[in-house]
């Protein structure tokens, strides 16, 4: 009841005063509201069985029956208590959700865009007992495992990329012996494959407009995380087809010693040449999407395409209708650190990184550099481990990684449509990353919000609630029509994901109101 007004206070009457103090105060609230709404909830059920064993128990063996309880002599605060922190509870909900800022770059087309995506412009509303960004994650997770478990049946193309073995060296040729094998899941597939499975008998024509997707940290196509975006733009239209990087796709082992766990622009290019030339009917629209860590490799690539498209107009360069970053950490040197990727996510996310890229890839890793692969097993943080990996994705150190793979190096020469988005209280990628001042020279000082303002094509949405990517939202009832189930007359339903639903929207108007890029 305290931390409820605490916070009430601060929202109302010191929301533009800011101190370190109040930022620490804040967090420790939060895990305190977390707690407490885990508790309250298996105790409302618990007091349902609790309460009458208590009072059938203090009738029958109570030794003094005429002493009142603690509960009974205190009934008039402990209810004034309760009335107190629900009564907050629903005020702070009620004031407290939607976007906080809307941030639109030059283009006067960006207006057209908002006026066509009113999903986009009013942000989440989530219910009223999974606003705290760590509970949003218990019912969007149980959702994700069931997804996972009945899984899309997508139709699974291989591609063999190639890579140089020191990347920092302009120019360098590609050594065989960083070939490896990723590999493409397309949903709904691309042809009937006469399979009896009724998700196949899904035919969308090859020039239908598609998605392509780049998952986040240790994901794939089954949980990118979670798959209902998936769901949502086939909802209107479009096919995915999910880029499971080195090292992330189930069950498949390394076959040269290259992983970068970001992903990395020079196989992102080969991919996108594949699906253009081999895959897909020509002039088909392609958007392309990064979820979490993997916004890393898509901001690069566009930064990278984009510049080598004005620069050097004569080489090939892939190009796209528009883009969806969701959830990014901007600085990739700095966005894992502790203080930035909150415990107890940090912790869990090293260790799951060291299993899932380096320990089940021992063998080979170990054989090209036992001792980034020891400095890899021994970091004490999620920021440590990429750090240490450096070798491992083709750079001599960390400095020289970052300074050629930082998605924020050269973001400035983006020039495709993208929306961006952020929560206040994601726990993963802390909202301090995007004010950040950017330490390229480049960039005169500025910080990455400012760097937005100052784009041409990109829309940044900044959410009061959301968490880290789950953006649940509908106040009293959390669900929407799930697509692909009612496609075959299941009459599923789904968790109502804002993102998810902003960012179908946002493609369905993209094509229209950028037209013009739709056969680039």
């Amino acid at each position: 009841v305290v931390g409820k007004y605490l916070s009430f206070i601060h929202n109302r009457f010191l929301g533009s005063f800011s101190s370190p103090w109040i930022s620490h105060l804040e967090y420790i609230y939060n895990d305190l509201d977390y707690m407490y709404c885990l508790i309250s909830t298996f105790t409302v059920l618990l007091s349902l069985i609790i309460i009458p064993c208590y009072a059938s128990y203090s009738l029958l063996f109570s030794p003094n029956k005429n002493q009142k309880s603690f509960i009974t002599q205190n009934k008039t605060s402990l209810l004034v208590l309760l009335l107190s922190y629900i009564s907050l509870h629903i005020y702070d909900h009620e004031t407290n959700h939607g976007i906080t800022h809307l941030i639109a770059g030059s283009d006067p087309k960006i207006q057209q865009l908002l006026e066509k995506t009113p999903i986009l412009r009013r942000g989440p509303k989530p219910p009223i007992w999974f606003r705290n960004p760590n509970i949003q994650f218990i019912p969007w997770m149980i959702q994700n495992e069931i997804h996972a478990r009945q899984g899309i049946q997508y139709q699974r193309h291989e591609l063999v990329v190639t890579d140089c073995i020191d990347k920092s060296i302009p120019n360098c040729e590609a050594d065989d012996i960083m070939k490896d094998t990723i590999t493409l899941d397309v949903f709904p597939p691309l042809e009937d494959e006469n399979d009896d499975d009724h998700y196949f008998s899904i035919n969308f024509p090859k020039s239908t407009p598609v998605v392509l997707f780049a998952p986040g940290l240790r994901c794939h196509s089954q949980d990118l995380p979670s798959n209902s975006i998936i769901r949502a733009v086939y909802g209107k239209g479009f096919r995915s087809i999910v880029v499971n990087r080195r090292g992330h796709t189930p069950g498949q082992k390394l076959k040269s010693p290259r992983v970068n766990i970001f992903g990395d622009v020079d196989d992102l290019e080969q991919v996108y040449w594949h699906v253009k030339n081999k895959m897909i009917s020509p002039n088909t629209p392609i958007f392309l999407h990064g979820i979490s860590s993997g916004t890393a490799v898509v901001v690069s690539a566009l930064s990278k395409w984009d510049k080598r498209a004005l620069l050097e107009p004569h080489r090939p360069s892939p190009q796209f209708t528009a883009a969806v970053t969701a959830t990014p950490g901007y600085d990739t040197s700095r966005a894992l650190q502790p203080d930035r990727f909150k415990w107890p996510y940090n912790p869990l996310m090293s260790q799951m990184v060291k299993d899932h890229f380096f320990a089940f890839n021992e063998e080979i890793l170990r054989s090209y550099d036992n001792d980034a692969y020891q400095r890899v097993m021994n970091a004490s943080s999620l920021q440590d481990v990429v750090d240490a990996s450096a070798h491992f994705a083709g750079y001599p150190n960390a400095s020289s990684y970052y300074h050629h793979t930082n998605p924020i190096n050269e973001m400035q020469y983006i020039s495709t449509p993208v929306y961006v988005i952020n929560s206040i209280d994601d726990p993963c990628c802390s909202i301090d990353n995007l004010y950040d001042t950017s330490l390229n020279v480049d960039h005169g000082g500025k910080s990455y919000v400012e760097l937005i303002k100052n784009s041409e094509r990109c829309l940044l949405v900044i959410t009061r609630t959301g968490s880290h990517l789950p953006f649940l939202d509908g106040y009293v009832y959390p669900f929407v029509s799930d697509p692909l189930s009612n496609q075959h007359g299941n009459e599923g339903v789904m968790l109502n994901s804002w993102a998810d639903q902003s960012i179908a929207e946002y493609y369905v108007a993209a094509l229209e109101v950028y037209n013009e890029r739709r056969f680039l």
